[in-house]
């Protein structure tokens, strides 16, 4: 009897063992990899006429030092160097200009995802394809001059805020993929980064209270309606900017959209307007500084993941700096 009980406690042992080490088998390894997720989104109102604003540097330079840090900084960034599935592409803040300029959007997408393995993902990149990143790049920047041209003569308004309202999963990527190999998963996340070009005012055909929600919380940021608020706040004679402007409820209404929780903005480049030829001050407090807290505080309440303003850059190398230290290239 006690050799049968011996017997059995062995039999269950060792099942208890198997079945233990069955389950830290079927437990997978699991590899996590991220990639960006890179929109270019413009403002092509009045500001992209150089007659009328002269700075540094075109739109046009800031998208190319985009495009030619691709290869080797952005997509071997993070210790990568194999299954890239980044994507660049150029977003209109102003949808019907798609139709009125006569664009080939499918020139405005750089796509490394669309690739089955990395032998073919290298072959594009290097040049050894039929197509070539170098190619798509030229075509890309082409397109983009075309648009840009035709609004230096022909531009509309930007409506920012109707913009961000109406981000979605076709330009926002908020769910990752899990591919499954010899009991590994491999997760692929995404950084949804915008670089919106703007000079920061917010200016698409809605003036005075019927541009305003309530009080002083409005859809659009006019150089008048900065004008007013400095106004007041002198009058006010009151000496902490923020402080007024929270106590008298300045701002501009926040855009209910819960896909900005995944979104990372770099707006660039703001452009002051309080200031003469020679870069120096005409009035306190600068638009730039009102720009500043306007934005900042829209942002916040708006729940954007991360954002960040700059003034205007100075040369590409500025925009280089700016733009791979935002995504956290090195």
């Amino acid at each position: 009897m006690k050799r049968v009980l011996s017997l059995f406690c062995l039999g269950l042992f060792t099942w208890a063992c198997s079945s233990n080490a069955d389950e830290e088998k079927s437990e997978p390894k699991v590899f996590r990899t991220q990639h960006y997720n890179i929109i270019i989104a413009p403002d092509l109102s009045n500001r992209v006429d150089f007659s009328i604003r002269q700075k540094p540097l075109k739109d046009l330079q800031i998208a190319e030092v985009v495009l030619k840090n691709l290869y080797p900084k952005i997509l071997n960034s993070a210790n990568r160097s194999e299954s890239q599935k980044d994507r660049v592409r150029f977003d209109f803040i102003n949808k019907n200009l798609i139709t009125k300029y006569g664009v080939e959007t499918n020139k405005l997408e750089l796509n490394f995802g669309e690739f089955k393995n990395q032998g073919k993902r290298m072959d594009y990149i290097k040049g050894r394809a039929e197509r070539s990143l170098q190619e798509d790049r030229e075509k890309f920047m082409a397109e983009y001059e075309k648009i840009h041209s035709t609004a230096e003569k022909n531009n509309f308004g930007a409506d920012i805020w109707t913009y961000l309202k109406g981000l979605d999963n076709s330009s926002i990527i908020t769910s990752g993929e899990v591919n499954s190999h010899n009991n590994i998963e491999y997760h692929h996340n995404y950084k949804n980064v915008m670089f919106l070009l703007t000079d920061g005012y917010i200016e698409a055909g809605l003036f005075g209270q019927q541009g305003c929600k309530e009080g002083n919380q409005c859809y659009y940021l006019s150089s008048n309606r900065i004008k007013e608020f400095r106004n007041a706040f002198k009058r006010s004679g009151e000496s902490d900017l923020k402080q007024f402007f929270e106590k008298n409820g300045y701002g501009i209404v926040p855009v209910d959209n819960p896909i900005l929780e995944n979104v990372e903005i770099l707006a660039l480049e703001f452009n002051d307007r309080s200031l003469d030829h020679a870069g120096n001050a005409t009035v306190y407090p600068t638009d730039y500084e009102i720009l500043e807290l306007f934005w900042t505080d829209w942002m916040e309440k708006s729940g954007v993941k991360r954002f960040k303003m700059k003034r205007t850059l100075t040369s590409e190398m500025d925009a280089e700096q700016e733009i791979l230290g935002f995504m956290g290239v090195r």
